[in-house]
């Protein structure tokens, strides 16, 4: 009896020693994974920065550029009409 209780608890203990050493080696890997990560990012994250902050001064020349170009359309447009009106008062272009 004594015997059956120790070979149980030898198998017991081979067993959970077996599953603490698997369940090490996957914390081992998760480990060397969040460190290769980490060290990835220390690198890759100053480079997203300053390529945020050029995307930002793009869009924002663009965004300028447009409202530039959109004045001088109205502007166009504000020229043609006073031209088609004085030509019509002319009576040169009729309706």
């Amino acid at each position: 009896m004594v015997m059956g209780v120790n070979l149980s608890l030898a198998i017991s203990g081979f067993v959970l020693a077996f599953y603490l050493t698997r369940l090490r080696c996957r914390l081992a890997r998760l480990s060397d994974w969040l460190l290769i990560t980490e060290q990835y990012s220390r690198q890759l994250l100053p480079l997203a920065c300053s390529w945020l902050g050029e995307r930002h001064q793009a869009t924002q020349q663009s965004r300028d550029r447009l409202e530039q170009t959109q004045r001088r359309l109205r502007l166009l447009q504000q020229s043609l009409s006073v031209i088609i009106w004085i030509l019509r008062r002319r009576g040169r272009i009729r309706q």
